[in-house]
């Protein structure tokens, strides 16, 4: 199955937003090559690239882009 994501340069910071092709106001999030591992890490939106709240090894940005696309960060429920 393909995904539905495209990689515009992220503007204000380093690295890619992964943003929904069909709706570009989704985001997924931003991925960033790492140069200390030389590895890609999947920043969930709302992070701040490079803030220490990614998730890095990723071999690509495609595989960062994917795991962001496939496994989006979960919402509160708005129950206390």
């Amino acid at each position: 199955m393909p995904e539905e994501f495209t990689f515009p340069r992220n503007t204000g910071s380093y690295g890619y937003q992964v943003l929904a092709r069909q709706d570009p106001s989704t985001s997924y999030g931003v991925v960033w090559h790492d140069p200390e591992v030389c590895q890609w890490v999947a920043e969930y939106p709302g992070n701040h690239p490079g803030s220490g709240g990614g998730i890095p090894g990723f071999a690509s940005r495609k595989w960062a882009a994917r795991f962001l696309y496939r496994y989006r960060k979960p919402q509160p429920s708005g129950r206390t």
